[in-house]
């Protein structure tokens, strides 16, 4: 004789569906909270690794933890959208006033630089 399993039983397939429904419901609502945890954790990271970047090659010009003296662009200014030109300006320099630091930072520590420049933002 064969034995048969909880999934063979018509009674209780209803009660293991419901189970499963339930617990795939619970994935479904708890997964936007886990991703947004794991994204503020690593924009966390990114930011104090900015933070690093900055105090090595940016904050002789630019001021300690961002605070200018007046002698350079304040990147605390920088708004939101200016991503692209905040990129450009690293990459490529300023004229006499800024170096380009093209093939000195990685695409991710100008990521990790924006992080923390953004983080400390004005706007």
């Amino acid at each position: 004789m064969l034995h048969s399993t909880a999934s063979d039983d018509p009674v209780k397939r209803p009660a293991e569906r419901d189970h499963m429904n339930r617990s795939c419901l619970i994935a479904i609502v708890a997964l936007p909270a886990i991703i947004s945890s794991v994204a503020f954790a690593q924009h966390g990271l990114a930011s104090e690794n900015g933070r690093r970047l900055y105090d090595a090659h940016c904050a002789q010009c630019h001021g300690e933890r961002l605070q200018n003296a007046g002698i350079s662009f304040d990147l605390r200014t920088l708004n939101g959208n200016e991503r692209d030109r905040f990129e450009i300006s690293v990459l490529d320099g300023k004229g006499t006033q800024m170096p380009p630091w093209r093939g000195t930072l990685e695409t991710i520590e100008i990521e990790q630089l924006w992080a923390y420049i953004r983080e400390n933002a004005q706007d």
